[in-house]
């Protein structure tokens, strides 16, 4: 009889049980839809992203957003507006056998313009943000050589994609003492004929100087980016930059290490830069059709410059 009585006990302690059980997947299963939400929309997802990318894009760190297809070209030619000033010799005050030229010492290169054309030369031309990049304006992953020679750094205004290896080679007979300043900070000596390896790894807004302690004389400036979107102008102050986004706007920086603008920006305010609607920030927009090859030619006043 006893066996009997737990059997029945137990028997009803399994079918509670079971009931709570029941009830209990019962409100889980209700609470579900309340933790989980709506089922979501595929398209409205899209547009509320995409609609918070361009907010964030129209920042000054916002990242480019895609909206063209296809590959275009910007070229032209910064010319001076007035007479020149002309360059004084470095102050070359020791190692005068190896860093002057049959004894003269080489001539500053602050505002270097061409005699024929007019055009300015070390004229820095680059895009501020990108959506997409061509593979013609990838780092390569090589190296790409940066020299001194006659205490003179052979390349003024030296770009850089981030990716390659920079190769800073002394040619000279004497040592030289190279100071990168900005992000990627590097100081050390160049022992004669030697080339040291160096990698940066970080964008810089703008060109950053170079020098040298051991001859103070000596200046440059380096501008290294995560693309190959950059030009420098020539001698002739002509420039050139391939295979940029088309159809999309493109902000281009406009700098010169002798620009009378905030951080050496270049500002210009002539017919030509009021079309291209050129900030006080030397910047300007543009806007490439695909295959198109844009020309600029653009008149620069001396009052452009701080001498």
């Amino acid at each position: 009889m006893a066996e009997r009585v737990t059997y029945v006990r137990t028997n009803k302690i399994d079918r509670y049980a079971c009931a709570l059980m029941l009830v209990g997947l019962m409100l889980i299963g209700c609470r579900r839809v309340t933790d989980f939400g709506p089922v979501a929309n595929p398209a409205a997802a899209v547009k509320v992203r995409e609609a918070l990318l361009g907010e964030a894009g129209s920042g000054e760190e916002g990242a480019a957003v895609a909206t063209g297809t296809g590959w275009a070209s910007l070229k032209g030619t910064f010319i001076f507006d007035g007479t020149p000033p002309e360059m004084e010799p470095y102050n070359v005050n020791k190692d005068q056998a190896a860093c002057t030229i049959n004894g003269k010492a080489p001539l500053q290169q602050t505002l270097l313009v061409d005699s024929a054309t007019k055009g300015i030369a070390n004229v820095a031309v680059f895009v501020r943000k990108v959506s997409r990049v061509h593979e013609s304006a990838e780092p390569e992953g090589g190296q790409v050589l940066f020299d001194q020679k006659q205490c003179v750094f052979l390349s003024h205004v030296f770009p850089f994609v981030l990716g390659n290896t920079m190769d800073i080679k002394n040619s000279d007979p004497v040592g030289h003492n190279t100071n990168i300043e900005g992000k990627n900070s590097f100081n050390q000596t160049i022992p004669v004929g030697e080339t040291i390896a160096f990698k940066p790894q970080k964008e810089e807004a703008v060109p950053v100087s170079v020098r040298c302690s051991i001859h103070p004389w000596m200046l440059a400036y380096f501008l290294p980016r995560e693309n190959g979107y950059v030009a420098i102008t020539s001698e002739d102050g002509s420039f050139e930059i391939a295979n940029l986004p088309a159809g999309e706007d493109l902000e281009f920086q406009v700098w010169h290490e002798s620009a009378a603008g905030p951080g050496k920006s270049l500002i210009l305010d002539s017919p030509e830069a009021k079309e291209l609607k050129w900030s006080k920030k030397g910047r300007f927009k543009i806007k490439l059709d695909e295959d198109e090859v844009k020309e600029l030619n653009l008149n620069v006043p001396s009052s452009a410059f701080g001498l």
